[in-house]
């Protein structure tokens, strides 16, 4: 039996080793889900790539969604929410040199003033909603999707916490 589990073990892992390397999953490591961001407050934000060997991470865009999309149809209002920005990380070949990286914190938005130009003031408190992120990334495999891949990824914050809220 142990003979068997040995040869199991280690056909197991020369099968996993010669394996093209699918890329790992995006991943939000700040802010933490549940964390309570004042409106006009910076907050810590770290977004940990999919590139890797045989996977290129080409950029990654942030966003505050307050209103999920409910499908792919065409729509005036697709999602709703607040565009952080566009950033890259170092991964080789992909972007050596990143020209945009992420700060380490972004400044939530503050929608009980206009954020410009016809933008009314809303107010809102105690909602959860999501900072997202769609990644651009490529990898080796030949045989997966035409054209650069998007992913989505996001974690739950809540917005303007009041004294009451959990």
């Amino acid at each position: 039996m142990k003979f068997l589990t040995s040869v199991l073990t280690t056909s197991l892992t020369a099968f996993a080793l010669a394996a093209p390397t699918l890329a790992g999953k995006g991943d939000i490591t700040l802010p933490h889900p549940g964390t309570h961001i004042a409106p006009g407050s910076a907050f810590n934000f770290s977004y940990e790539i999919r590139g890797d060997y045989c996977t290129s991470s080409y950029a990654y865009s942030v966003f505050l969604v307050t209103d999920t999309p409910t499908s792919f149809a065409p729509s005036d209002v697709f999602m709703s929410g607040y565009f952080f920005g566009r950033f890259d990380a170092p991964n080789y070949p992909a972007v050596p040199y990143p020209k945009n990286p992420a700060p380490p914190q972004l400044t939530m938005p503050n929608f009980s003033q206009s954020l410009g130009g016809w933008a009314s003031p809303q107010s809102a408190s105690d909602k959860t909603w999501q900072i997202a992120v769609i990644e651009e990334w490529d990898g080796c495999d030949s045989t997966g999707p035409v054209g650069t891949k998007f992913s989505l990824t996001s974690v739950p914050i809540v917005y303007n916490a009041t004294a009451g809220s959990s």
